[in-house]
């Protein structure tokens, strides 16, 4: 084969309306800088209707890599272990005859999160430098090894490690290759970030959403936030610079992404795990061969990204869920009206706020969410309230926009074959209780929600 390469670059927690080259999305001049990805942007598809279909990690890169949703590849929560019988990118590109290589977080491989992921639980994955799970963004540690591990400490900012790693990695290829990069940053701990690296947001001049309350406090992690963006952005820049020298930009193609958004504060709410916009919506921007330069209208789900990038290089499309949009990106012509997002399983940060269970739908100009016991809990005209601050939900006036949105959202979920179970059930219909109740033991000790095995 002669290509073109994929290389995906993923940060984790990145929301998607924190990008330089949206200027004034949602209501507001952008501070945020982000000159690389801008670039990049301006040469591809820049979407900004990018979409987690559910906003949490280890869910959300299940979906990406399989082209499933959660009840249909079985992560319905962090820290649950993927089939290694799924068919992924990986092992698609495998098949096809590329070098594949992962560096960075996987966060699909079960307990416990410090560890190497050998070969059975990252199919399709050959060249392996990272760590099931970890957020030691400085002075911190990853694992190599195609068939043993070998645990590798290193010094400075897991970022600049990370793109030095990639760098190896492509000066060795003569052959198609697929290399995803997993950056850590702007994921929490935001102090993490090296001083060194703040420098271009001054804490006078920070402002915050409308949304999310004006302290102090709050303008300072978003200072942190944009500074870890900012770094990561650097990165991408190295990467792109590589793929230059070594002359394989431009039959390479490069997705920039991540699993999910970040609260920040917004509506009272931190992480994810949310129906909001912070949490749901992601960086999209795809450039290389077969990709015009464009910014089309509607929608591309991370559960959309495998089947179109097997489309974009000519191979046959994954997934149940997922669609390709591979001809619709190369026309540029509108994507996805719809799509369909949820919380499968409520635990940790969102659990402990009070964040159940829910379902869901986004579309270009509404969000709509129904909670697990039927309730209607949120409805945004994302066009006309673009920070969704006015909950239509609880608006007798728009009662039947409510009804209508719900019965879209029942036709939806008919059609995934999700049959929205609570936790419980959903876990224990998927057979995962055994699996569920060594995550809740190990990662909440004395708060573990514990469910009765059979």
């Amino acid at each position: 084969m002669t290509g073109p390469n994929l290389v995906v670059l993923l940060a984790d927690q990145w929301r998607g309306q924190d990008q330089g080259w949206l200027g004034g999305a949602r209501g507001r001049a952008s501070q945020v800088r982000t000159p690389h990805l801008d670039r990049l942007a301006a040469g591809g598809a820049a979407i900004a209707g990018g979409c987690a279909s559910s906003p949490v990690c280890g869910p959300s890169r299940g979906s990406l890599l399989t082209g499933r949703l959660p009840h249909q590849h079985g992560v319905v929560a962090n820290d649950l272990p993927l089939s290694p019988r799924l068919e992924t990118l990986g092992t698609a590109l495998y098949g096809a005859g590329y070098r594949t290589g992962w560096i960075g977080k996987w966060h699909l491989a079960g307990l416990p999160r410090d560890k190497w992921v050998p070969p059975a639980a990252r199919p399709g994955i050959e060249h392996w430098a990272g760590v099931d799970c970890s957020h030691d963004h400085v002075d911190g540690h990853y694992y190599v090894g195609e068939e043993s591990p070998a645990r590798v400490d290193f010094v400075g900012y897991e970022p600049e490690v990370q793109t030095d790693l990639a760098m190896e990695f492509l000066a060795g290829q003569d052959a198609p290759f697929f290399l995803t990069v997993c950056y850590n940053p702007p994921h929490d701990p935001y102090d993490s970030v090296p001083e060194r690296l703040r420098t271009g947001y001054p804490l006078e001049r920070m402002t915050v959403p409308p949304n999310t309350p004006g302290s102090d406090e709050r303008r300072e992690v978003q200072r942190l936030y944009w500074s870890a963006i900012t770094a990561v952005d650097a990165q991408i820049g190295r990467i792109l610079a590589e793929l230059d020298r070594l002359g394989l930009r431009e039959n390479t193609i490069v997705v920039v992404t991540s699993d999910h958004g970040d609260m920040l504060g917004a509506h009272g709410l931190r992480a994810k795990q949310s129906p909001y916009a912070e949490a749901v919506r992601v960086p999209m921007v795809i450039s290389g061969p077969g990709v015009p330069a464009c910014r089309p209208a509607g929608l591309l789900g991370l559960v959309d990204l495998a089947p179109t990038l097997l489309g974009l290089l000519g191979l046959p499309p994954i997934g149940v869920y997922g669609r390709d949009l591979s001809d619709r990106l190369r026309s540029g012509a509108s994507l996805r009206t719809e799509l369909l997002i949820g919380n499968w399983v409520s635990f940790d940060n969102g659990y402990d706020q009070g964040i159940g269970e829910w379902r869901g739908f986004v579309t270009d100009e509404l969000t709509y969410a129904r909670t697990v016991d039927g309730r209607p809990w949120l409805l945004f005209d994302d066009r006309a309230d673009p920070w969704q601050m006015d909950n239509l939900a609880g608006d007798a006036a728009s009662a039947g926009r409510v009804a209508a949105a719900d019965d879209r959202l029942s036709a939806l979920l008919t059609e995934s074959g999700d049959r929205f179970w609570p936790a419980d059930r959903l876990l224990t219909e998927l057979g995962l209780v055994d699996d569920w109740n060594a995550r809740e033991i190990a990662l909440r000790g004395d708060r573990a929600r514990l469910l009765p095995t059979r």
